[in-house]
C-alpha cells in the first residue's frame, strides 16, 4: 500500500517551503527501520520519513565540534553539513535535568552526579564546574539570565533549594519543603520557581524574589492538587503561565493555568499524555502578547495547541510520540517557530528498537520543513529516549538541541532493569 513521507528541504527562515512525495521505499515495512545513508525509516505511528544523512557514531565529534553561536567561532564550518552530535555527560543520576539554550545561541545544562550539582556550557573548551556547596541527586531546573547567569532550582532528599552564580560565585538558598518543579526569569530576569508541596497537604507554590531579593512563597491554591510534567513561562508583562499533567480517570490529561487576567484561573484540557516509559511530556511556548501554545503528543501523533480567541485550538503535525518535545520561536521572524519532536515505538524501553528525532519548521501553526532524523544513542551505541530537552535556531538555519536520556538494559537473567541516564547536545548544518 502506497504511504506518503515527507523529504527534508533545506529550510530558509525567509522562504520555508515543504516537499511532499509519495511511494515508500520497502525497507517502510513494519516498526522502526534501521536508518542509514539514503534509507527510508518509519516512525513508530507509521509515517515514512526520508533519511539523507549518515548519523554519526554515538558519542562521536564532529567537524569543529565545540564550536558554538555567540562565541566568535562560527557554528558551522564550511564543510559540515547534516547532523553532528556529541555526549555531554553519562551515568547522571536524574533524567529530569536540564538544557537550556540562550538569546545567542550557547547552550547551558545542568544536572546531579554522583549527588553534586554541575553546571556547564557549550562554549569551546568548557568543561561542566561542579557546584560543590550543592547536593542533590534529584530533579535539577534551570533557567540562565541575558547576561549568562545560572539560576537553578534543585532538589534534595524532600526540600527544594535555589542556587545561582550571579556575581560570578555560587549561592545556594534553602527555600522549602516540597518537590521542586520548575523554574522561570521575567523580563527583569528575575526568577520565578514553581514548588509542589509534600503529602498530605499537595498543591502548588510560586516562589518570586524582589529587586532587594526578598523572597515570597504564595500558595496556588486556585490550581489544586499538584501533577507533574511541569512546565513554566513569564511572559512581557509578568504573567506567569503554568502548565501540568493531573491523573483523571488513571490518565495523565493537562491543566493549563495562568495569572494572566489578574487572578489565577486553572483550565482543565482535552489533552491526554499516554502513559509510558520514559513518559510523554509538553512543551510550552508564550508569544509577545502573551499567548500560549503547547506542544505535545498522544497515540493518534503530534499536536500543537494554541489559546486564540474562540478558546483553545487543536493543530496536527504528525506520526510522533514524543517523550521530550521542545518549542522555540524565532527572534527575527516570529511567526516562524521551531518544534522539536522525537519518536519511538510505545514500547521502544522494552525492545530497544530506534528513537529518532526532528526539528519541524512552523508558519504560524503549519508545519512548512523538516530536517531529516537524528538517531539517538548511548555513548555505547543503545537506543537513547529524551526526556526534558531545548532547540535553539538561527537566522542561518543552522538548528542546535540538547537534551537527556535514558536507555533501559534488561539483563538475560531476568532480573530488574538497570538504566543509564545522560544528555546529549547536538546541532543540523543545512
Amino acid at each position: 500500500m502506497s504511504r506518503s513521507f515527507l523529504a527534508h528541504t533545506a529550510l530558509s527562515s525567509a522562504a520555508v517551503a515543504t516537499l511532499l512525495l509519495t511511494g515508500c521505499d520497502p525497507i517502510c515495512t513494519d516498526g522502526v527501520s534501521r536508518p542509514g545513508q539514503g534509507h527510508v525509516t518509519r516512525s513508530a505511528s507509521g509515517t515514512c520519513v526520508q533519511l539523507v544523512v549518515t548519523h554519526p557514531d554515538a558519542g562521536a565529534e564532529g567537524p569543529d565540534a565545540g564550536t558554538d553561536a555567540g562565541t566568535g567561532g562560527d557554528l558551522c564550518g564550511s564543510t559540515e553539513h547534516g547532523w553532528t552530535t556529541q555526549v555531554v555527560e553519562e551515568s547522571i543520576d536524574t533524567l529530569i535535568s536540564a538544557f537550556v539554550f540562550d538569546a545567542k545561541g550557547v547552550g547551558h545544562y545542568a544536572f546531579s552526579k554522583d549527588a553534586h550539582l554541575h553546571v556547564g556550557t557549550t562554549r569551546p573548551g568548557d568543561v561542566p564546574t561542579r557546584v560543590d556547596s550543592v547536593w542533590t541527586f534529584f530533579d535539577v531546573n534551570l533557567a540562565v539570565g541575558a547576561d549568562g547567569t545560572h539560576h537553578v532550582l534543585f532538589q534534595y532528599v524532600n526540600d527544594t533549594s535555589y542556587a545561582t552564580d550571579l556575581g560570578g560565585t555560587w549561592t545556594t538558598r534553602y527555600l522549602s519543603p516540597g518537590w521542586a518543579r520548575a523554574i522561570a526569569l521575567d523580563a527583569q530576569d528575575r526568577p520565578h520557581v514553581l514548588i509542589a508541596r509534600l503529602a498530605p497537604k499537595g498543591g502548588y507554590l510560586l516562589g518570586t524574589v524582589s529587586a532587594t531579593g526578598a523572597w515570597t512563597l504564595t500558595p496556588l491554591d486556585e490550581l489544586g492538587l499538584d501533577g507533574d510534567r511541569e512546565r513554566m513561562a513569564v511572559d512581557a508583562n509578568g504573567h506567569v503561565h503554568i502548565v501540568f499533567a493531573r491523573l483523571s480517570g488513571g490518565t495523565p490529561k493537562l491543566v493549563y493555568a495562568s495569572n494572566a487576567s489578574g487572578a489565577w484561573v486553572s483550565e482543565p484540557l482535552e489533552q491526554e499524555l499516554p502513559l509510558g516509559s520514559p513518559r510523554l511530556r509538553v512543551a510550552l511556548e508564550v508569544d509577545a502578547a502573551g499567548r500560549p501554545s503547547l506542544l505535545g503528543s498522544d497515540d493518534a501523533g503530534a499536536w500543537l495547541l494554541t489559546k486564540e480567541d474562540s478558546g483553545w485550538k487543536s493543530y496536527p503535525l504528525g506520526a510522533y510520540r514524543s517523550r521530550g518535545p521542545a518549542l522555540a520561536r524565532s527572534a527575527t521572524f516570529p511567526d516562524l517557530r521551531h518544534a522539536l519532536l522525537d519518536d519511538a515505538d510505545v514500547d521502544a524501553n522494552v525492545n530497544g528498537s530506534t528513537s529518532q528525532l526532528v526539528v519541524r519548521t512552523l508558519h504560524g501553526t503549519s508545519p512548512v520543513g523538516t530536517t531529516p532524523p537524528l538517531v539517538l544513542e548511548t555513548r555505547d551505541g543503545g537506543n537513547a529516549l529524551p526526556g526534558p530537552s531545548a532547540v535553539h535556531v538561527d537566522d542561518q538555519d543552522r538548528i542546535q538541541v540538547g537534551f537527556t536520556y535514558v536507555h533501559y538494559d534488561y539483563p538475560s537473567d531476568g532480573g530488574p532493569a538497570v538504566m543509564t541516564r545522560g544528555m546529549r547536545y547536538a546541532r543540523y548544518c543545512p
